[in-house]
């Protein structure tokens, strides 16, 4: 059944304090932006490279534009975002943390505006729960260091969402909202998704204020994406339909079709995962107290559909990517990462639902009382995630709730302990520096070729590994992801004893004792 807007207020009940005044929320946005990109930049020396930071920085280094219509097609305002923290920090910034300057940058600020938003539409409460929900995300927190895809198409999805807005009440708010969504186009193909949940919730409201934002909007996102895209601009219409082509076209494209594992399966485009496994994703990857928190916002928003607007702007941007992704056409790879931006709206409706309260009560003590247990209990969960962050760092990517019993439960189960090369960390690379003579070489299972070649060129991997370099191999090191691994690297580990082994801590008990091996190097028997 469709519903008709009473009009361009996009205000709903106070929560917790109320919707925040606009002079409070911007103080508060600010704090949130400063201190997202604080934690940040002050880990992101510590994390490792991702598998495809080294792919992303180098092709922001070329001048041949290796976007939209070539390889796997993927559009530049990513490589924009890298090359511009790069410009202004490559003199006082050690090169890695240089070009993750750019994507740190716009999180941060699009942490801000969510905070902001939240804030004016709901609570002071819900806003800074909000955000903190956001930060203790551990696989969230860690794509968010990277120079890579997918922390720029959350940051540009959760910016279109925070000026959408404004553009219902304003026009010129409209042109500052379709470009933002057209930078959401021009980051991934999936940010085409985007649009969808805008142009659902303004049908199911029949919101005419929405529906002039759209009409203004969305044709200029087209041509901010074309604007974004050079290759684009000799023959637009040839040009987009290469880079559909290239995006729908996986199945086709050598390299392209990634396995991966879940529930002890393997699965790739010819063997779709389950449709629920979006659902499945969110369950063991996001912390339970944040967990708890969302799905009381969620059963908050979807009781008061009706009247709860703003609210359910959220809950439909957090739906919609995951009933994208799991209809059977959808690549199955890497776990989260391409649900990635529906975790950042389950952590806005984390924080509807901390603030979340009834206003009946026998008397003001007991509704006292009741508060400040309520605070306490969302503190709590928060504490609890916080602590999940610090425990697994820096490999967060490999983080599981308790939900599945942990890292270790996970892997009993049989989902990837690990998929990004992010551990091959310091201790690993220094192992290996130190163990490979002059005249040996290392050989890396299915490794990134570009990360590889940009920590040669930084200095940090000292010893030999390029295929066609002279030397005697000596080293194979595998990163324990099942999807990947040849026949030869199943022999290894059923065969031989790993002469190192990385894991994130062997102290702890139970689902805390993360002893499970992520990457395993082996010797190479030479005859």
């Amino acid at each position: 059944m469709l519903v008709t807007a009473k009009g361009p207020d996009f205000s709903t009940e106070p929560l917790g304090a109320g919707p925040a005044p606009r002079g409070r929320s911007v103080l508060l946005a600010g704090i949130a932006a400063a201190v997202c990109w604080g934690a940040l930049m002050s880990t992101a020396p510590r994390l490792p490279m991702g598998w495809d930071e080294g792919s992303a920085i180098l092709r922001a280094q070329s001048a041949g534009w290796p976007y939209t219509t070539v390889r796997e097609g993927h559009p530049a305002f990513y490589g924009l975002v890298i090359a511009a923290g790069r410009f202004v920090s490559a003199s006082w910034l050690a090169p890695l943390a240089a070009a993750r300057l750019g994507p740190v940058t716009l999180f941060s600020i699009a942490a801000g505006a969510m905070c902001y938003r939240v804030a004016r539409e709901f609570s002071f409460r819900a806003a800074w729960v909000a955000v903190a929900a956001l930060v203790l995300q551990p696989r969230l927190f860690a794509h968010a260091h990277f120079a890579s895809i997918d922390g720029p198409l959350v940051s540009c999805w959760l910016l279109a969402w925070a000026t959408f807005a404004p553009a219902r009440r304003d026009w010129r708010w409209s042109i500052v909202w379709g470009i933002v969504l057209g930078m959401t186009l021009s980051t991934k193909a999936t940010g085409w998704i985007a649009p969808v949940g805008f142009v659902v919730w303004a049908a199911v409201y029949r919101d005419r204020p929405s529906l002039r934002a759209l009409a203004i909007g969305v044709p200029l996102a087209l041509a901010t994406f074309w604007a974004l895209n050079p290759p684009l601009w000799r023959d637009p219409m040839e040009g987009f339909f290469t880079f559909l082509r290239l995006n729908l076209g996986r199945a086709n494209q050598p390299g392209l079709n990634i396995s991966t594992q879940f529930f002890g399966r393997m699965y790739n485009l010819e063997h779709p995962l389950p449709w629920y496994n979006t659902l499945v994703w969110t369950g063991i990857t996001v912390p339970l107290g944040i967990l708890v928190l969302f799905v009381l916002g969620l059963g908050r928003v979807a009781r008061r559909w009706r009247t709860d607007q703003p609210g359910m702007l959220v809950a439909v941007h957090w739906a919609v990517l995951l009933v994208v992704r799991a209809l059977p056409w959808a690549p199955p790879h890497d776990a989260e990462r391409l649900i990635l931006p529906s975790f950042a709206f389950l952590a806005a409706l984390a924080g509807i639902g901390a603030a979340a309260r009834r206003h009946s009560g026998p008397s003001r003590g007991s509704t006292t009382v009741r508060q400040v247990l309520a605070v306490a209990s969302v503190l709590l969960c928060l504490a609890a995630s916080g602590f999940s962050l610090l425990w697994y760092a820096p490999q967060w990517l490999s983080y599981y709730n308790l939900a599945i019993g942990g890292l270790p439960g996970a892997t009993s189960a049989g989902m990837e302990p690990t998929y990004y090369w992010d551990a091959l960390d310091e201790e690993v690379v220094t192992w290996l520096n130190t163990h490979t003579r002059p005249g040996e070489k290392v050989v890396f299972a299915a490794g990134p070729v570009e990360n590889l070649a940009l920590m040669r060129r930084w200095g940090i991997l000292r010893c030999e590994y390029r295929a066609r370099a002279k030397g005697v191999p000596r080293w194979r090191v595998v990163q324990h992801r099942p999807s990947a691994w040849t026949p030869e690297d199943r022999r290894l580990m059923e065969q031989e004893k790993a002469a190192f082994v990385k894991a994130i801590r062997r102290t702890g008990w139970g689902p805390w004792r993360l002893d499970v091996p992520l990457v395993g190097v082996y010797a190479i028997q030479n005859e």
